[in-house]
């Protein structure tokens, strides 16, 4: 499996989130069927060979020679359509994990639409699709591929779900679980909360500040501007213990992503008994129906989100029907033994009785 982590790196195991958490655990669960799995680093390869097709059959070569699966992600578009190609010229199963799409995140009519071919090529290059959600299982069939050639398998949850909803007598802390990086709406989540009109209420996001260091500063500087150094905190990465006490220490949660193929942070917020911000891009209805677990607007809409955040934090009936609903859905998630498991199957299923892609 082509992948950005080892199975036996514990330095990368601390960093695992969202896309890459999901492929861990599924080659953890290979491993328990009796699969012999085959990792290998594309952050080996130099940056300019990732966008390239040729690097692909050496790698298989000299990682897995003998592999019969090839398992990987919408990562990285041109070079998984190599890897597919040598697969299926030598006859193996090409599975295909899709988390979102890139095309989605594109700013220009022209980017999207490069992406959206690169994309709808590696989807047809795959004889098996394991979708995260309903909204990616749509969008594989907008791209003329089968129900059948398709498994539905939502990330698992990684904290333990609440016995009780959050409804705090005075309600401080907003939480928000991401990188720092454009797709996320960290600016408009900042806008929002000095929009508020709410004085007291802070707001912590936590997650990685690399990924875009130009869009960090960009935050920090914002920050400054607006006044709010002392109520905006950026703790960076937590651990799974760290963040499992941030969401029973917030009162709510908020995510004004302008895109999501399933939404893990807020299905653990959800799972965490805590009611939701957040905006009606990509999968986040389907997890969060607006005015039922939590609050929806649309993309980049930050005045929006600032009116939600005064309406929740001043209305203590609407946090508690909004946090019980969140916990509610939430007691319905699968576990992340369901989770891979549903994807184990339909490759064994698969394998049992080999088919092209319709």
């Amino acid at each position: 499996m082509p992948g950005y982590v080892h199975l036996d790196d514990a330095r990368s195991l601390r960093r695992l989130t969202g896309g890459i958490l999901y492929d861990h655990r599924v080659c953890l669960r290979f491993g328990e069927e009796g699969f012999q799995v085959d990792c290998f680093d594309l952050d080996t390869l130099p940056r300019t060979a990732k966008f390239l097709r040729f690097p692909a059959t050496a790698c298989l070569r000299r990682n897995s020679p003998d592999f019969d699966i090839l398992v990987s992600d919408l990562g990285n578009s041109t070079l998984t359509m190599g890897f597919q190609e040598h697969a299926r010229r030598t006859g193996r199963l090409t599975v295909l994990i899709c988390h979102h799409f890139r095309s989605g995140l594109e700013s220009t009519p022209l980017r999207r639409l490069l992406h959206r071919y690169s994309e709808a090529r590696v989807v047809g290059g795959a004889q098996l699709l394991v979708a995260n959600s309903p909204h990616t299982v749509s969008v594989l069939k907008s791209m003329g591929r089968h129900q059948g050639d398709i498994v539905l398998a939502p990330p698992g949850l990684s904290v333990p779900v609440a016995s009780e909803p959050v409804c705090r007598d005075e309600p401080r802390e907003i939480l928000s679980v991401c990188g720092i990086e454009p797709r996320k709406g960290v600016m408009e989540m900042v806008r929002a909360l000095g929009a508020s009109g709410l004085p007291d209420i802070t707001l912590t996001i936590a997650g990685d500040l690399g990924q875009d260091t130009g869009y960090t500063k960009r935050v920090l500087e914002l920050i400054g501007e607006l006044g709010l150094s002392s109520r905006v905190r950026l703790p960076g990465r937590m651990t799974r213990e760290e963040l499992v006490g941030a969401y029973g220490s917030a009162d709510a949660f908020m995510l004004l992503s302008g895109w999501e193929g399933y939404g893990m942070a807020i299905a653990e917020a959800m799972a965490s008994g805590l009611p939701i911000i957040s905006t009606t891009a990509g999968a986040i209805p389907g997890l969060v129906e607006d005015g039922e677990a939590g609050l929806l607007v649309a993309p980049g809409d930050w005045k929006g989100a600032a009116e939600r955040i005064d309406m929740l934090f001043t209305d203590r009936g609407l946090r508690r029907r909004l946090a019980s609903e969140a916990l509610k859905r939430a007691s319905g998630f699968p576990t992340w033994e369901e989770t891979t498991g549903r994807t184990v199957n339909a490759v064994r299923e698969r394998l049992a009785g080999r088919r092209e892609p319709r």
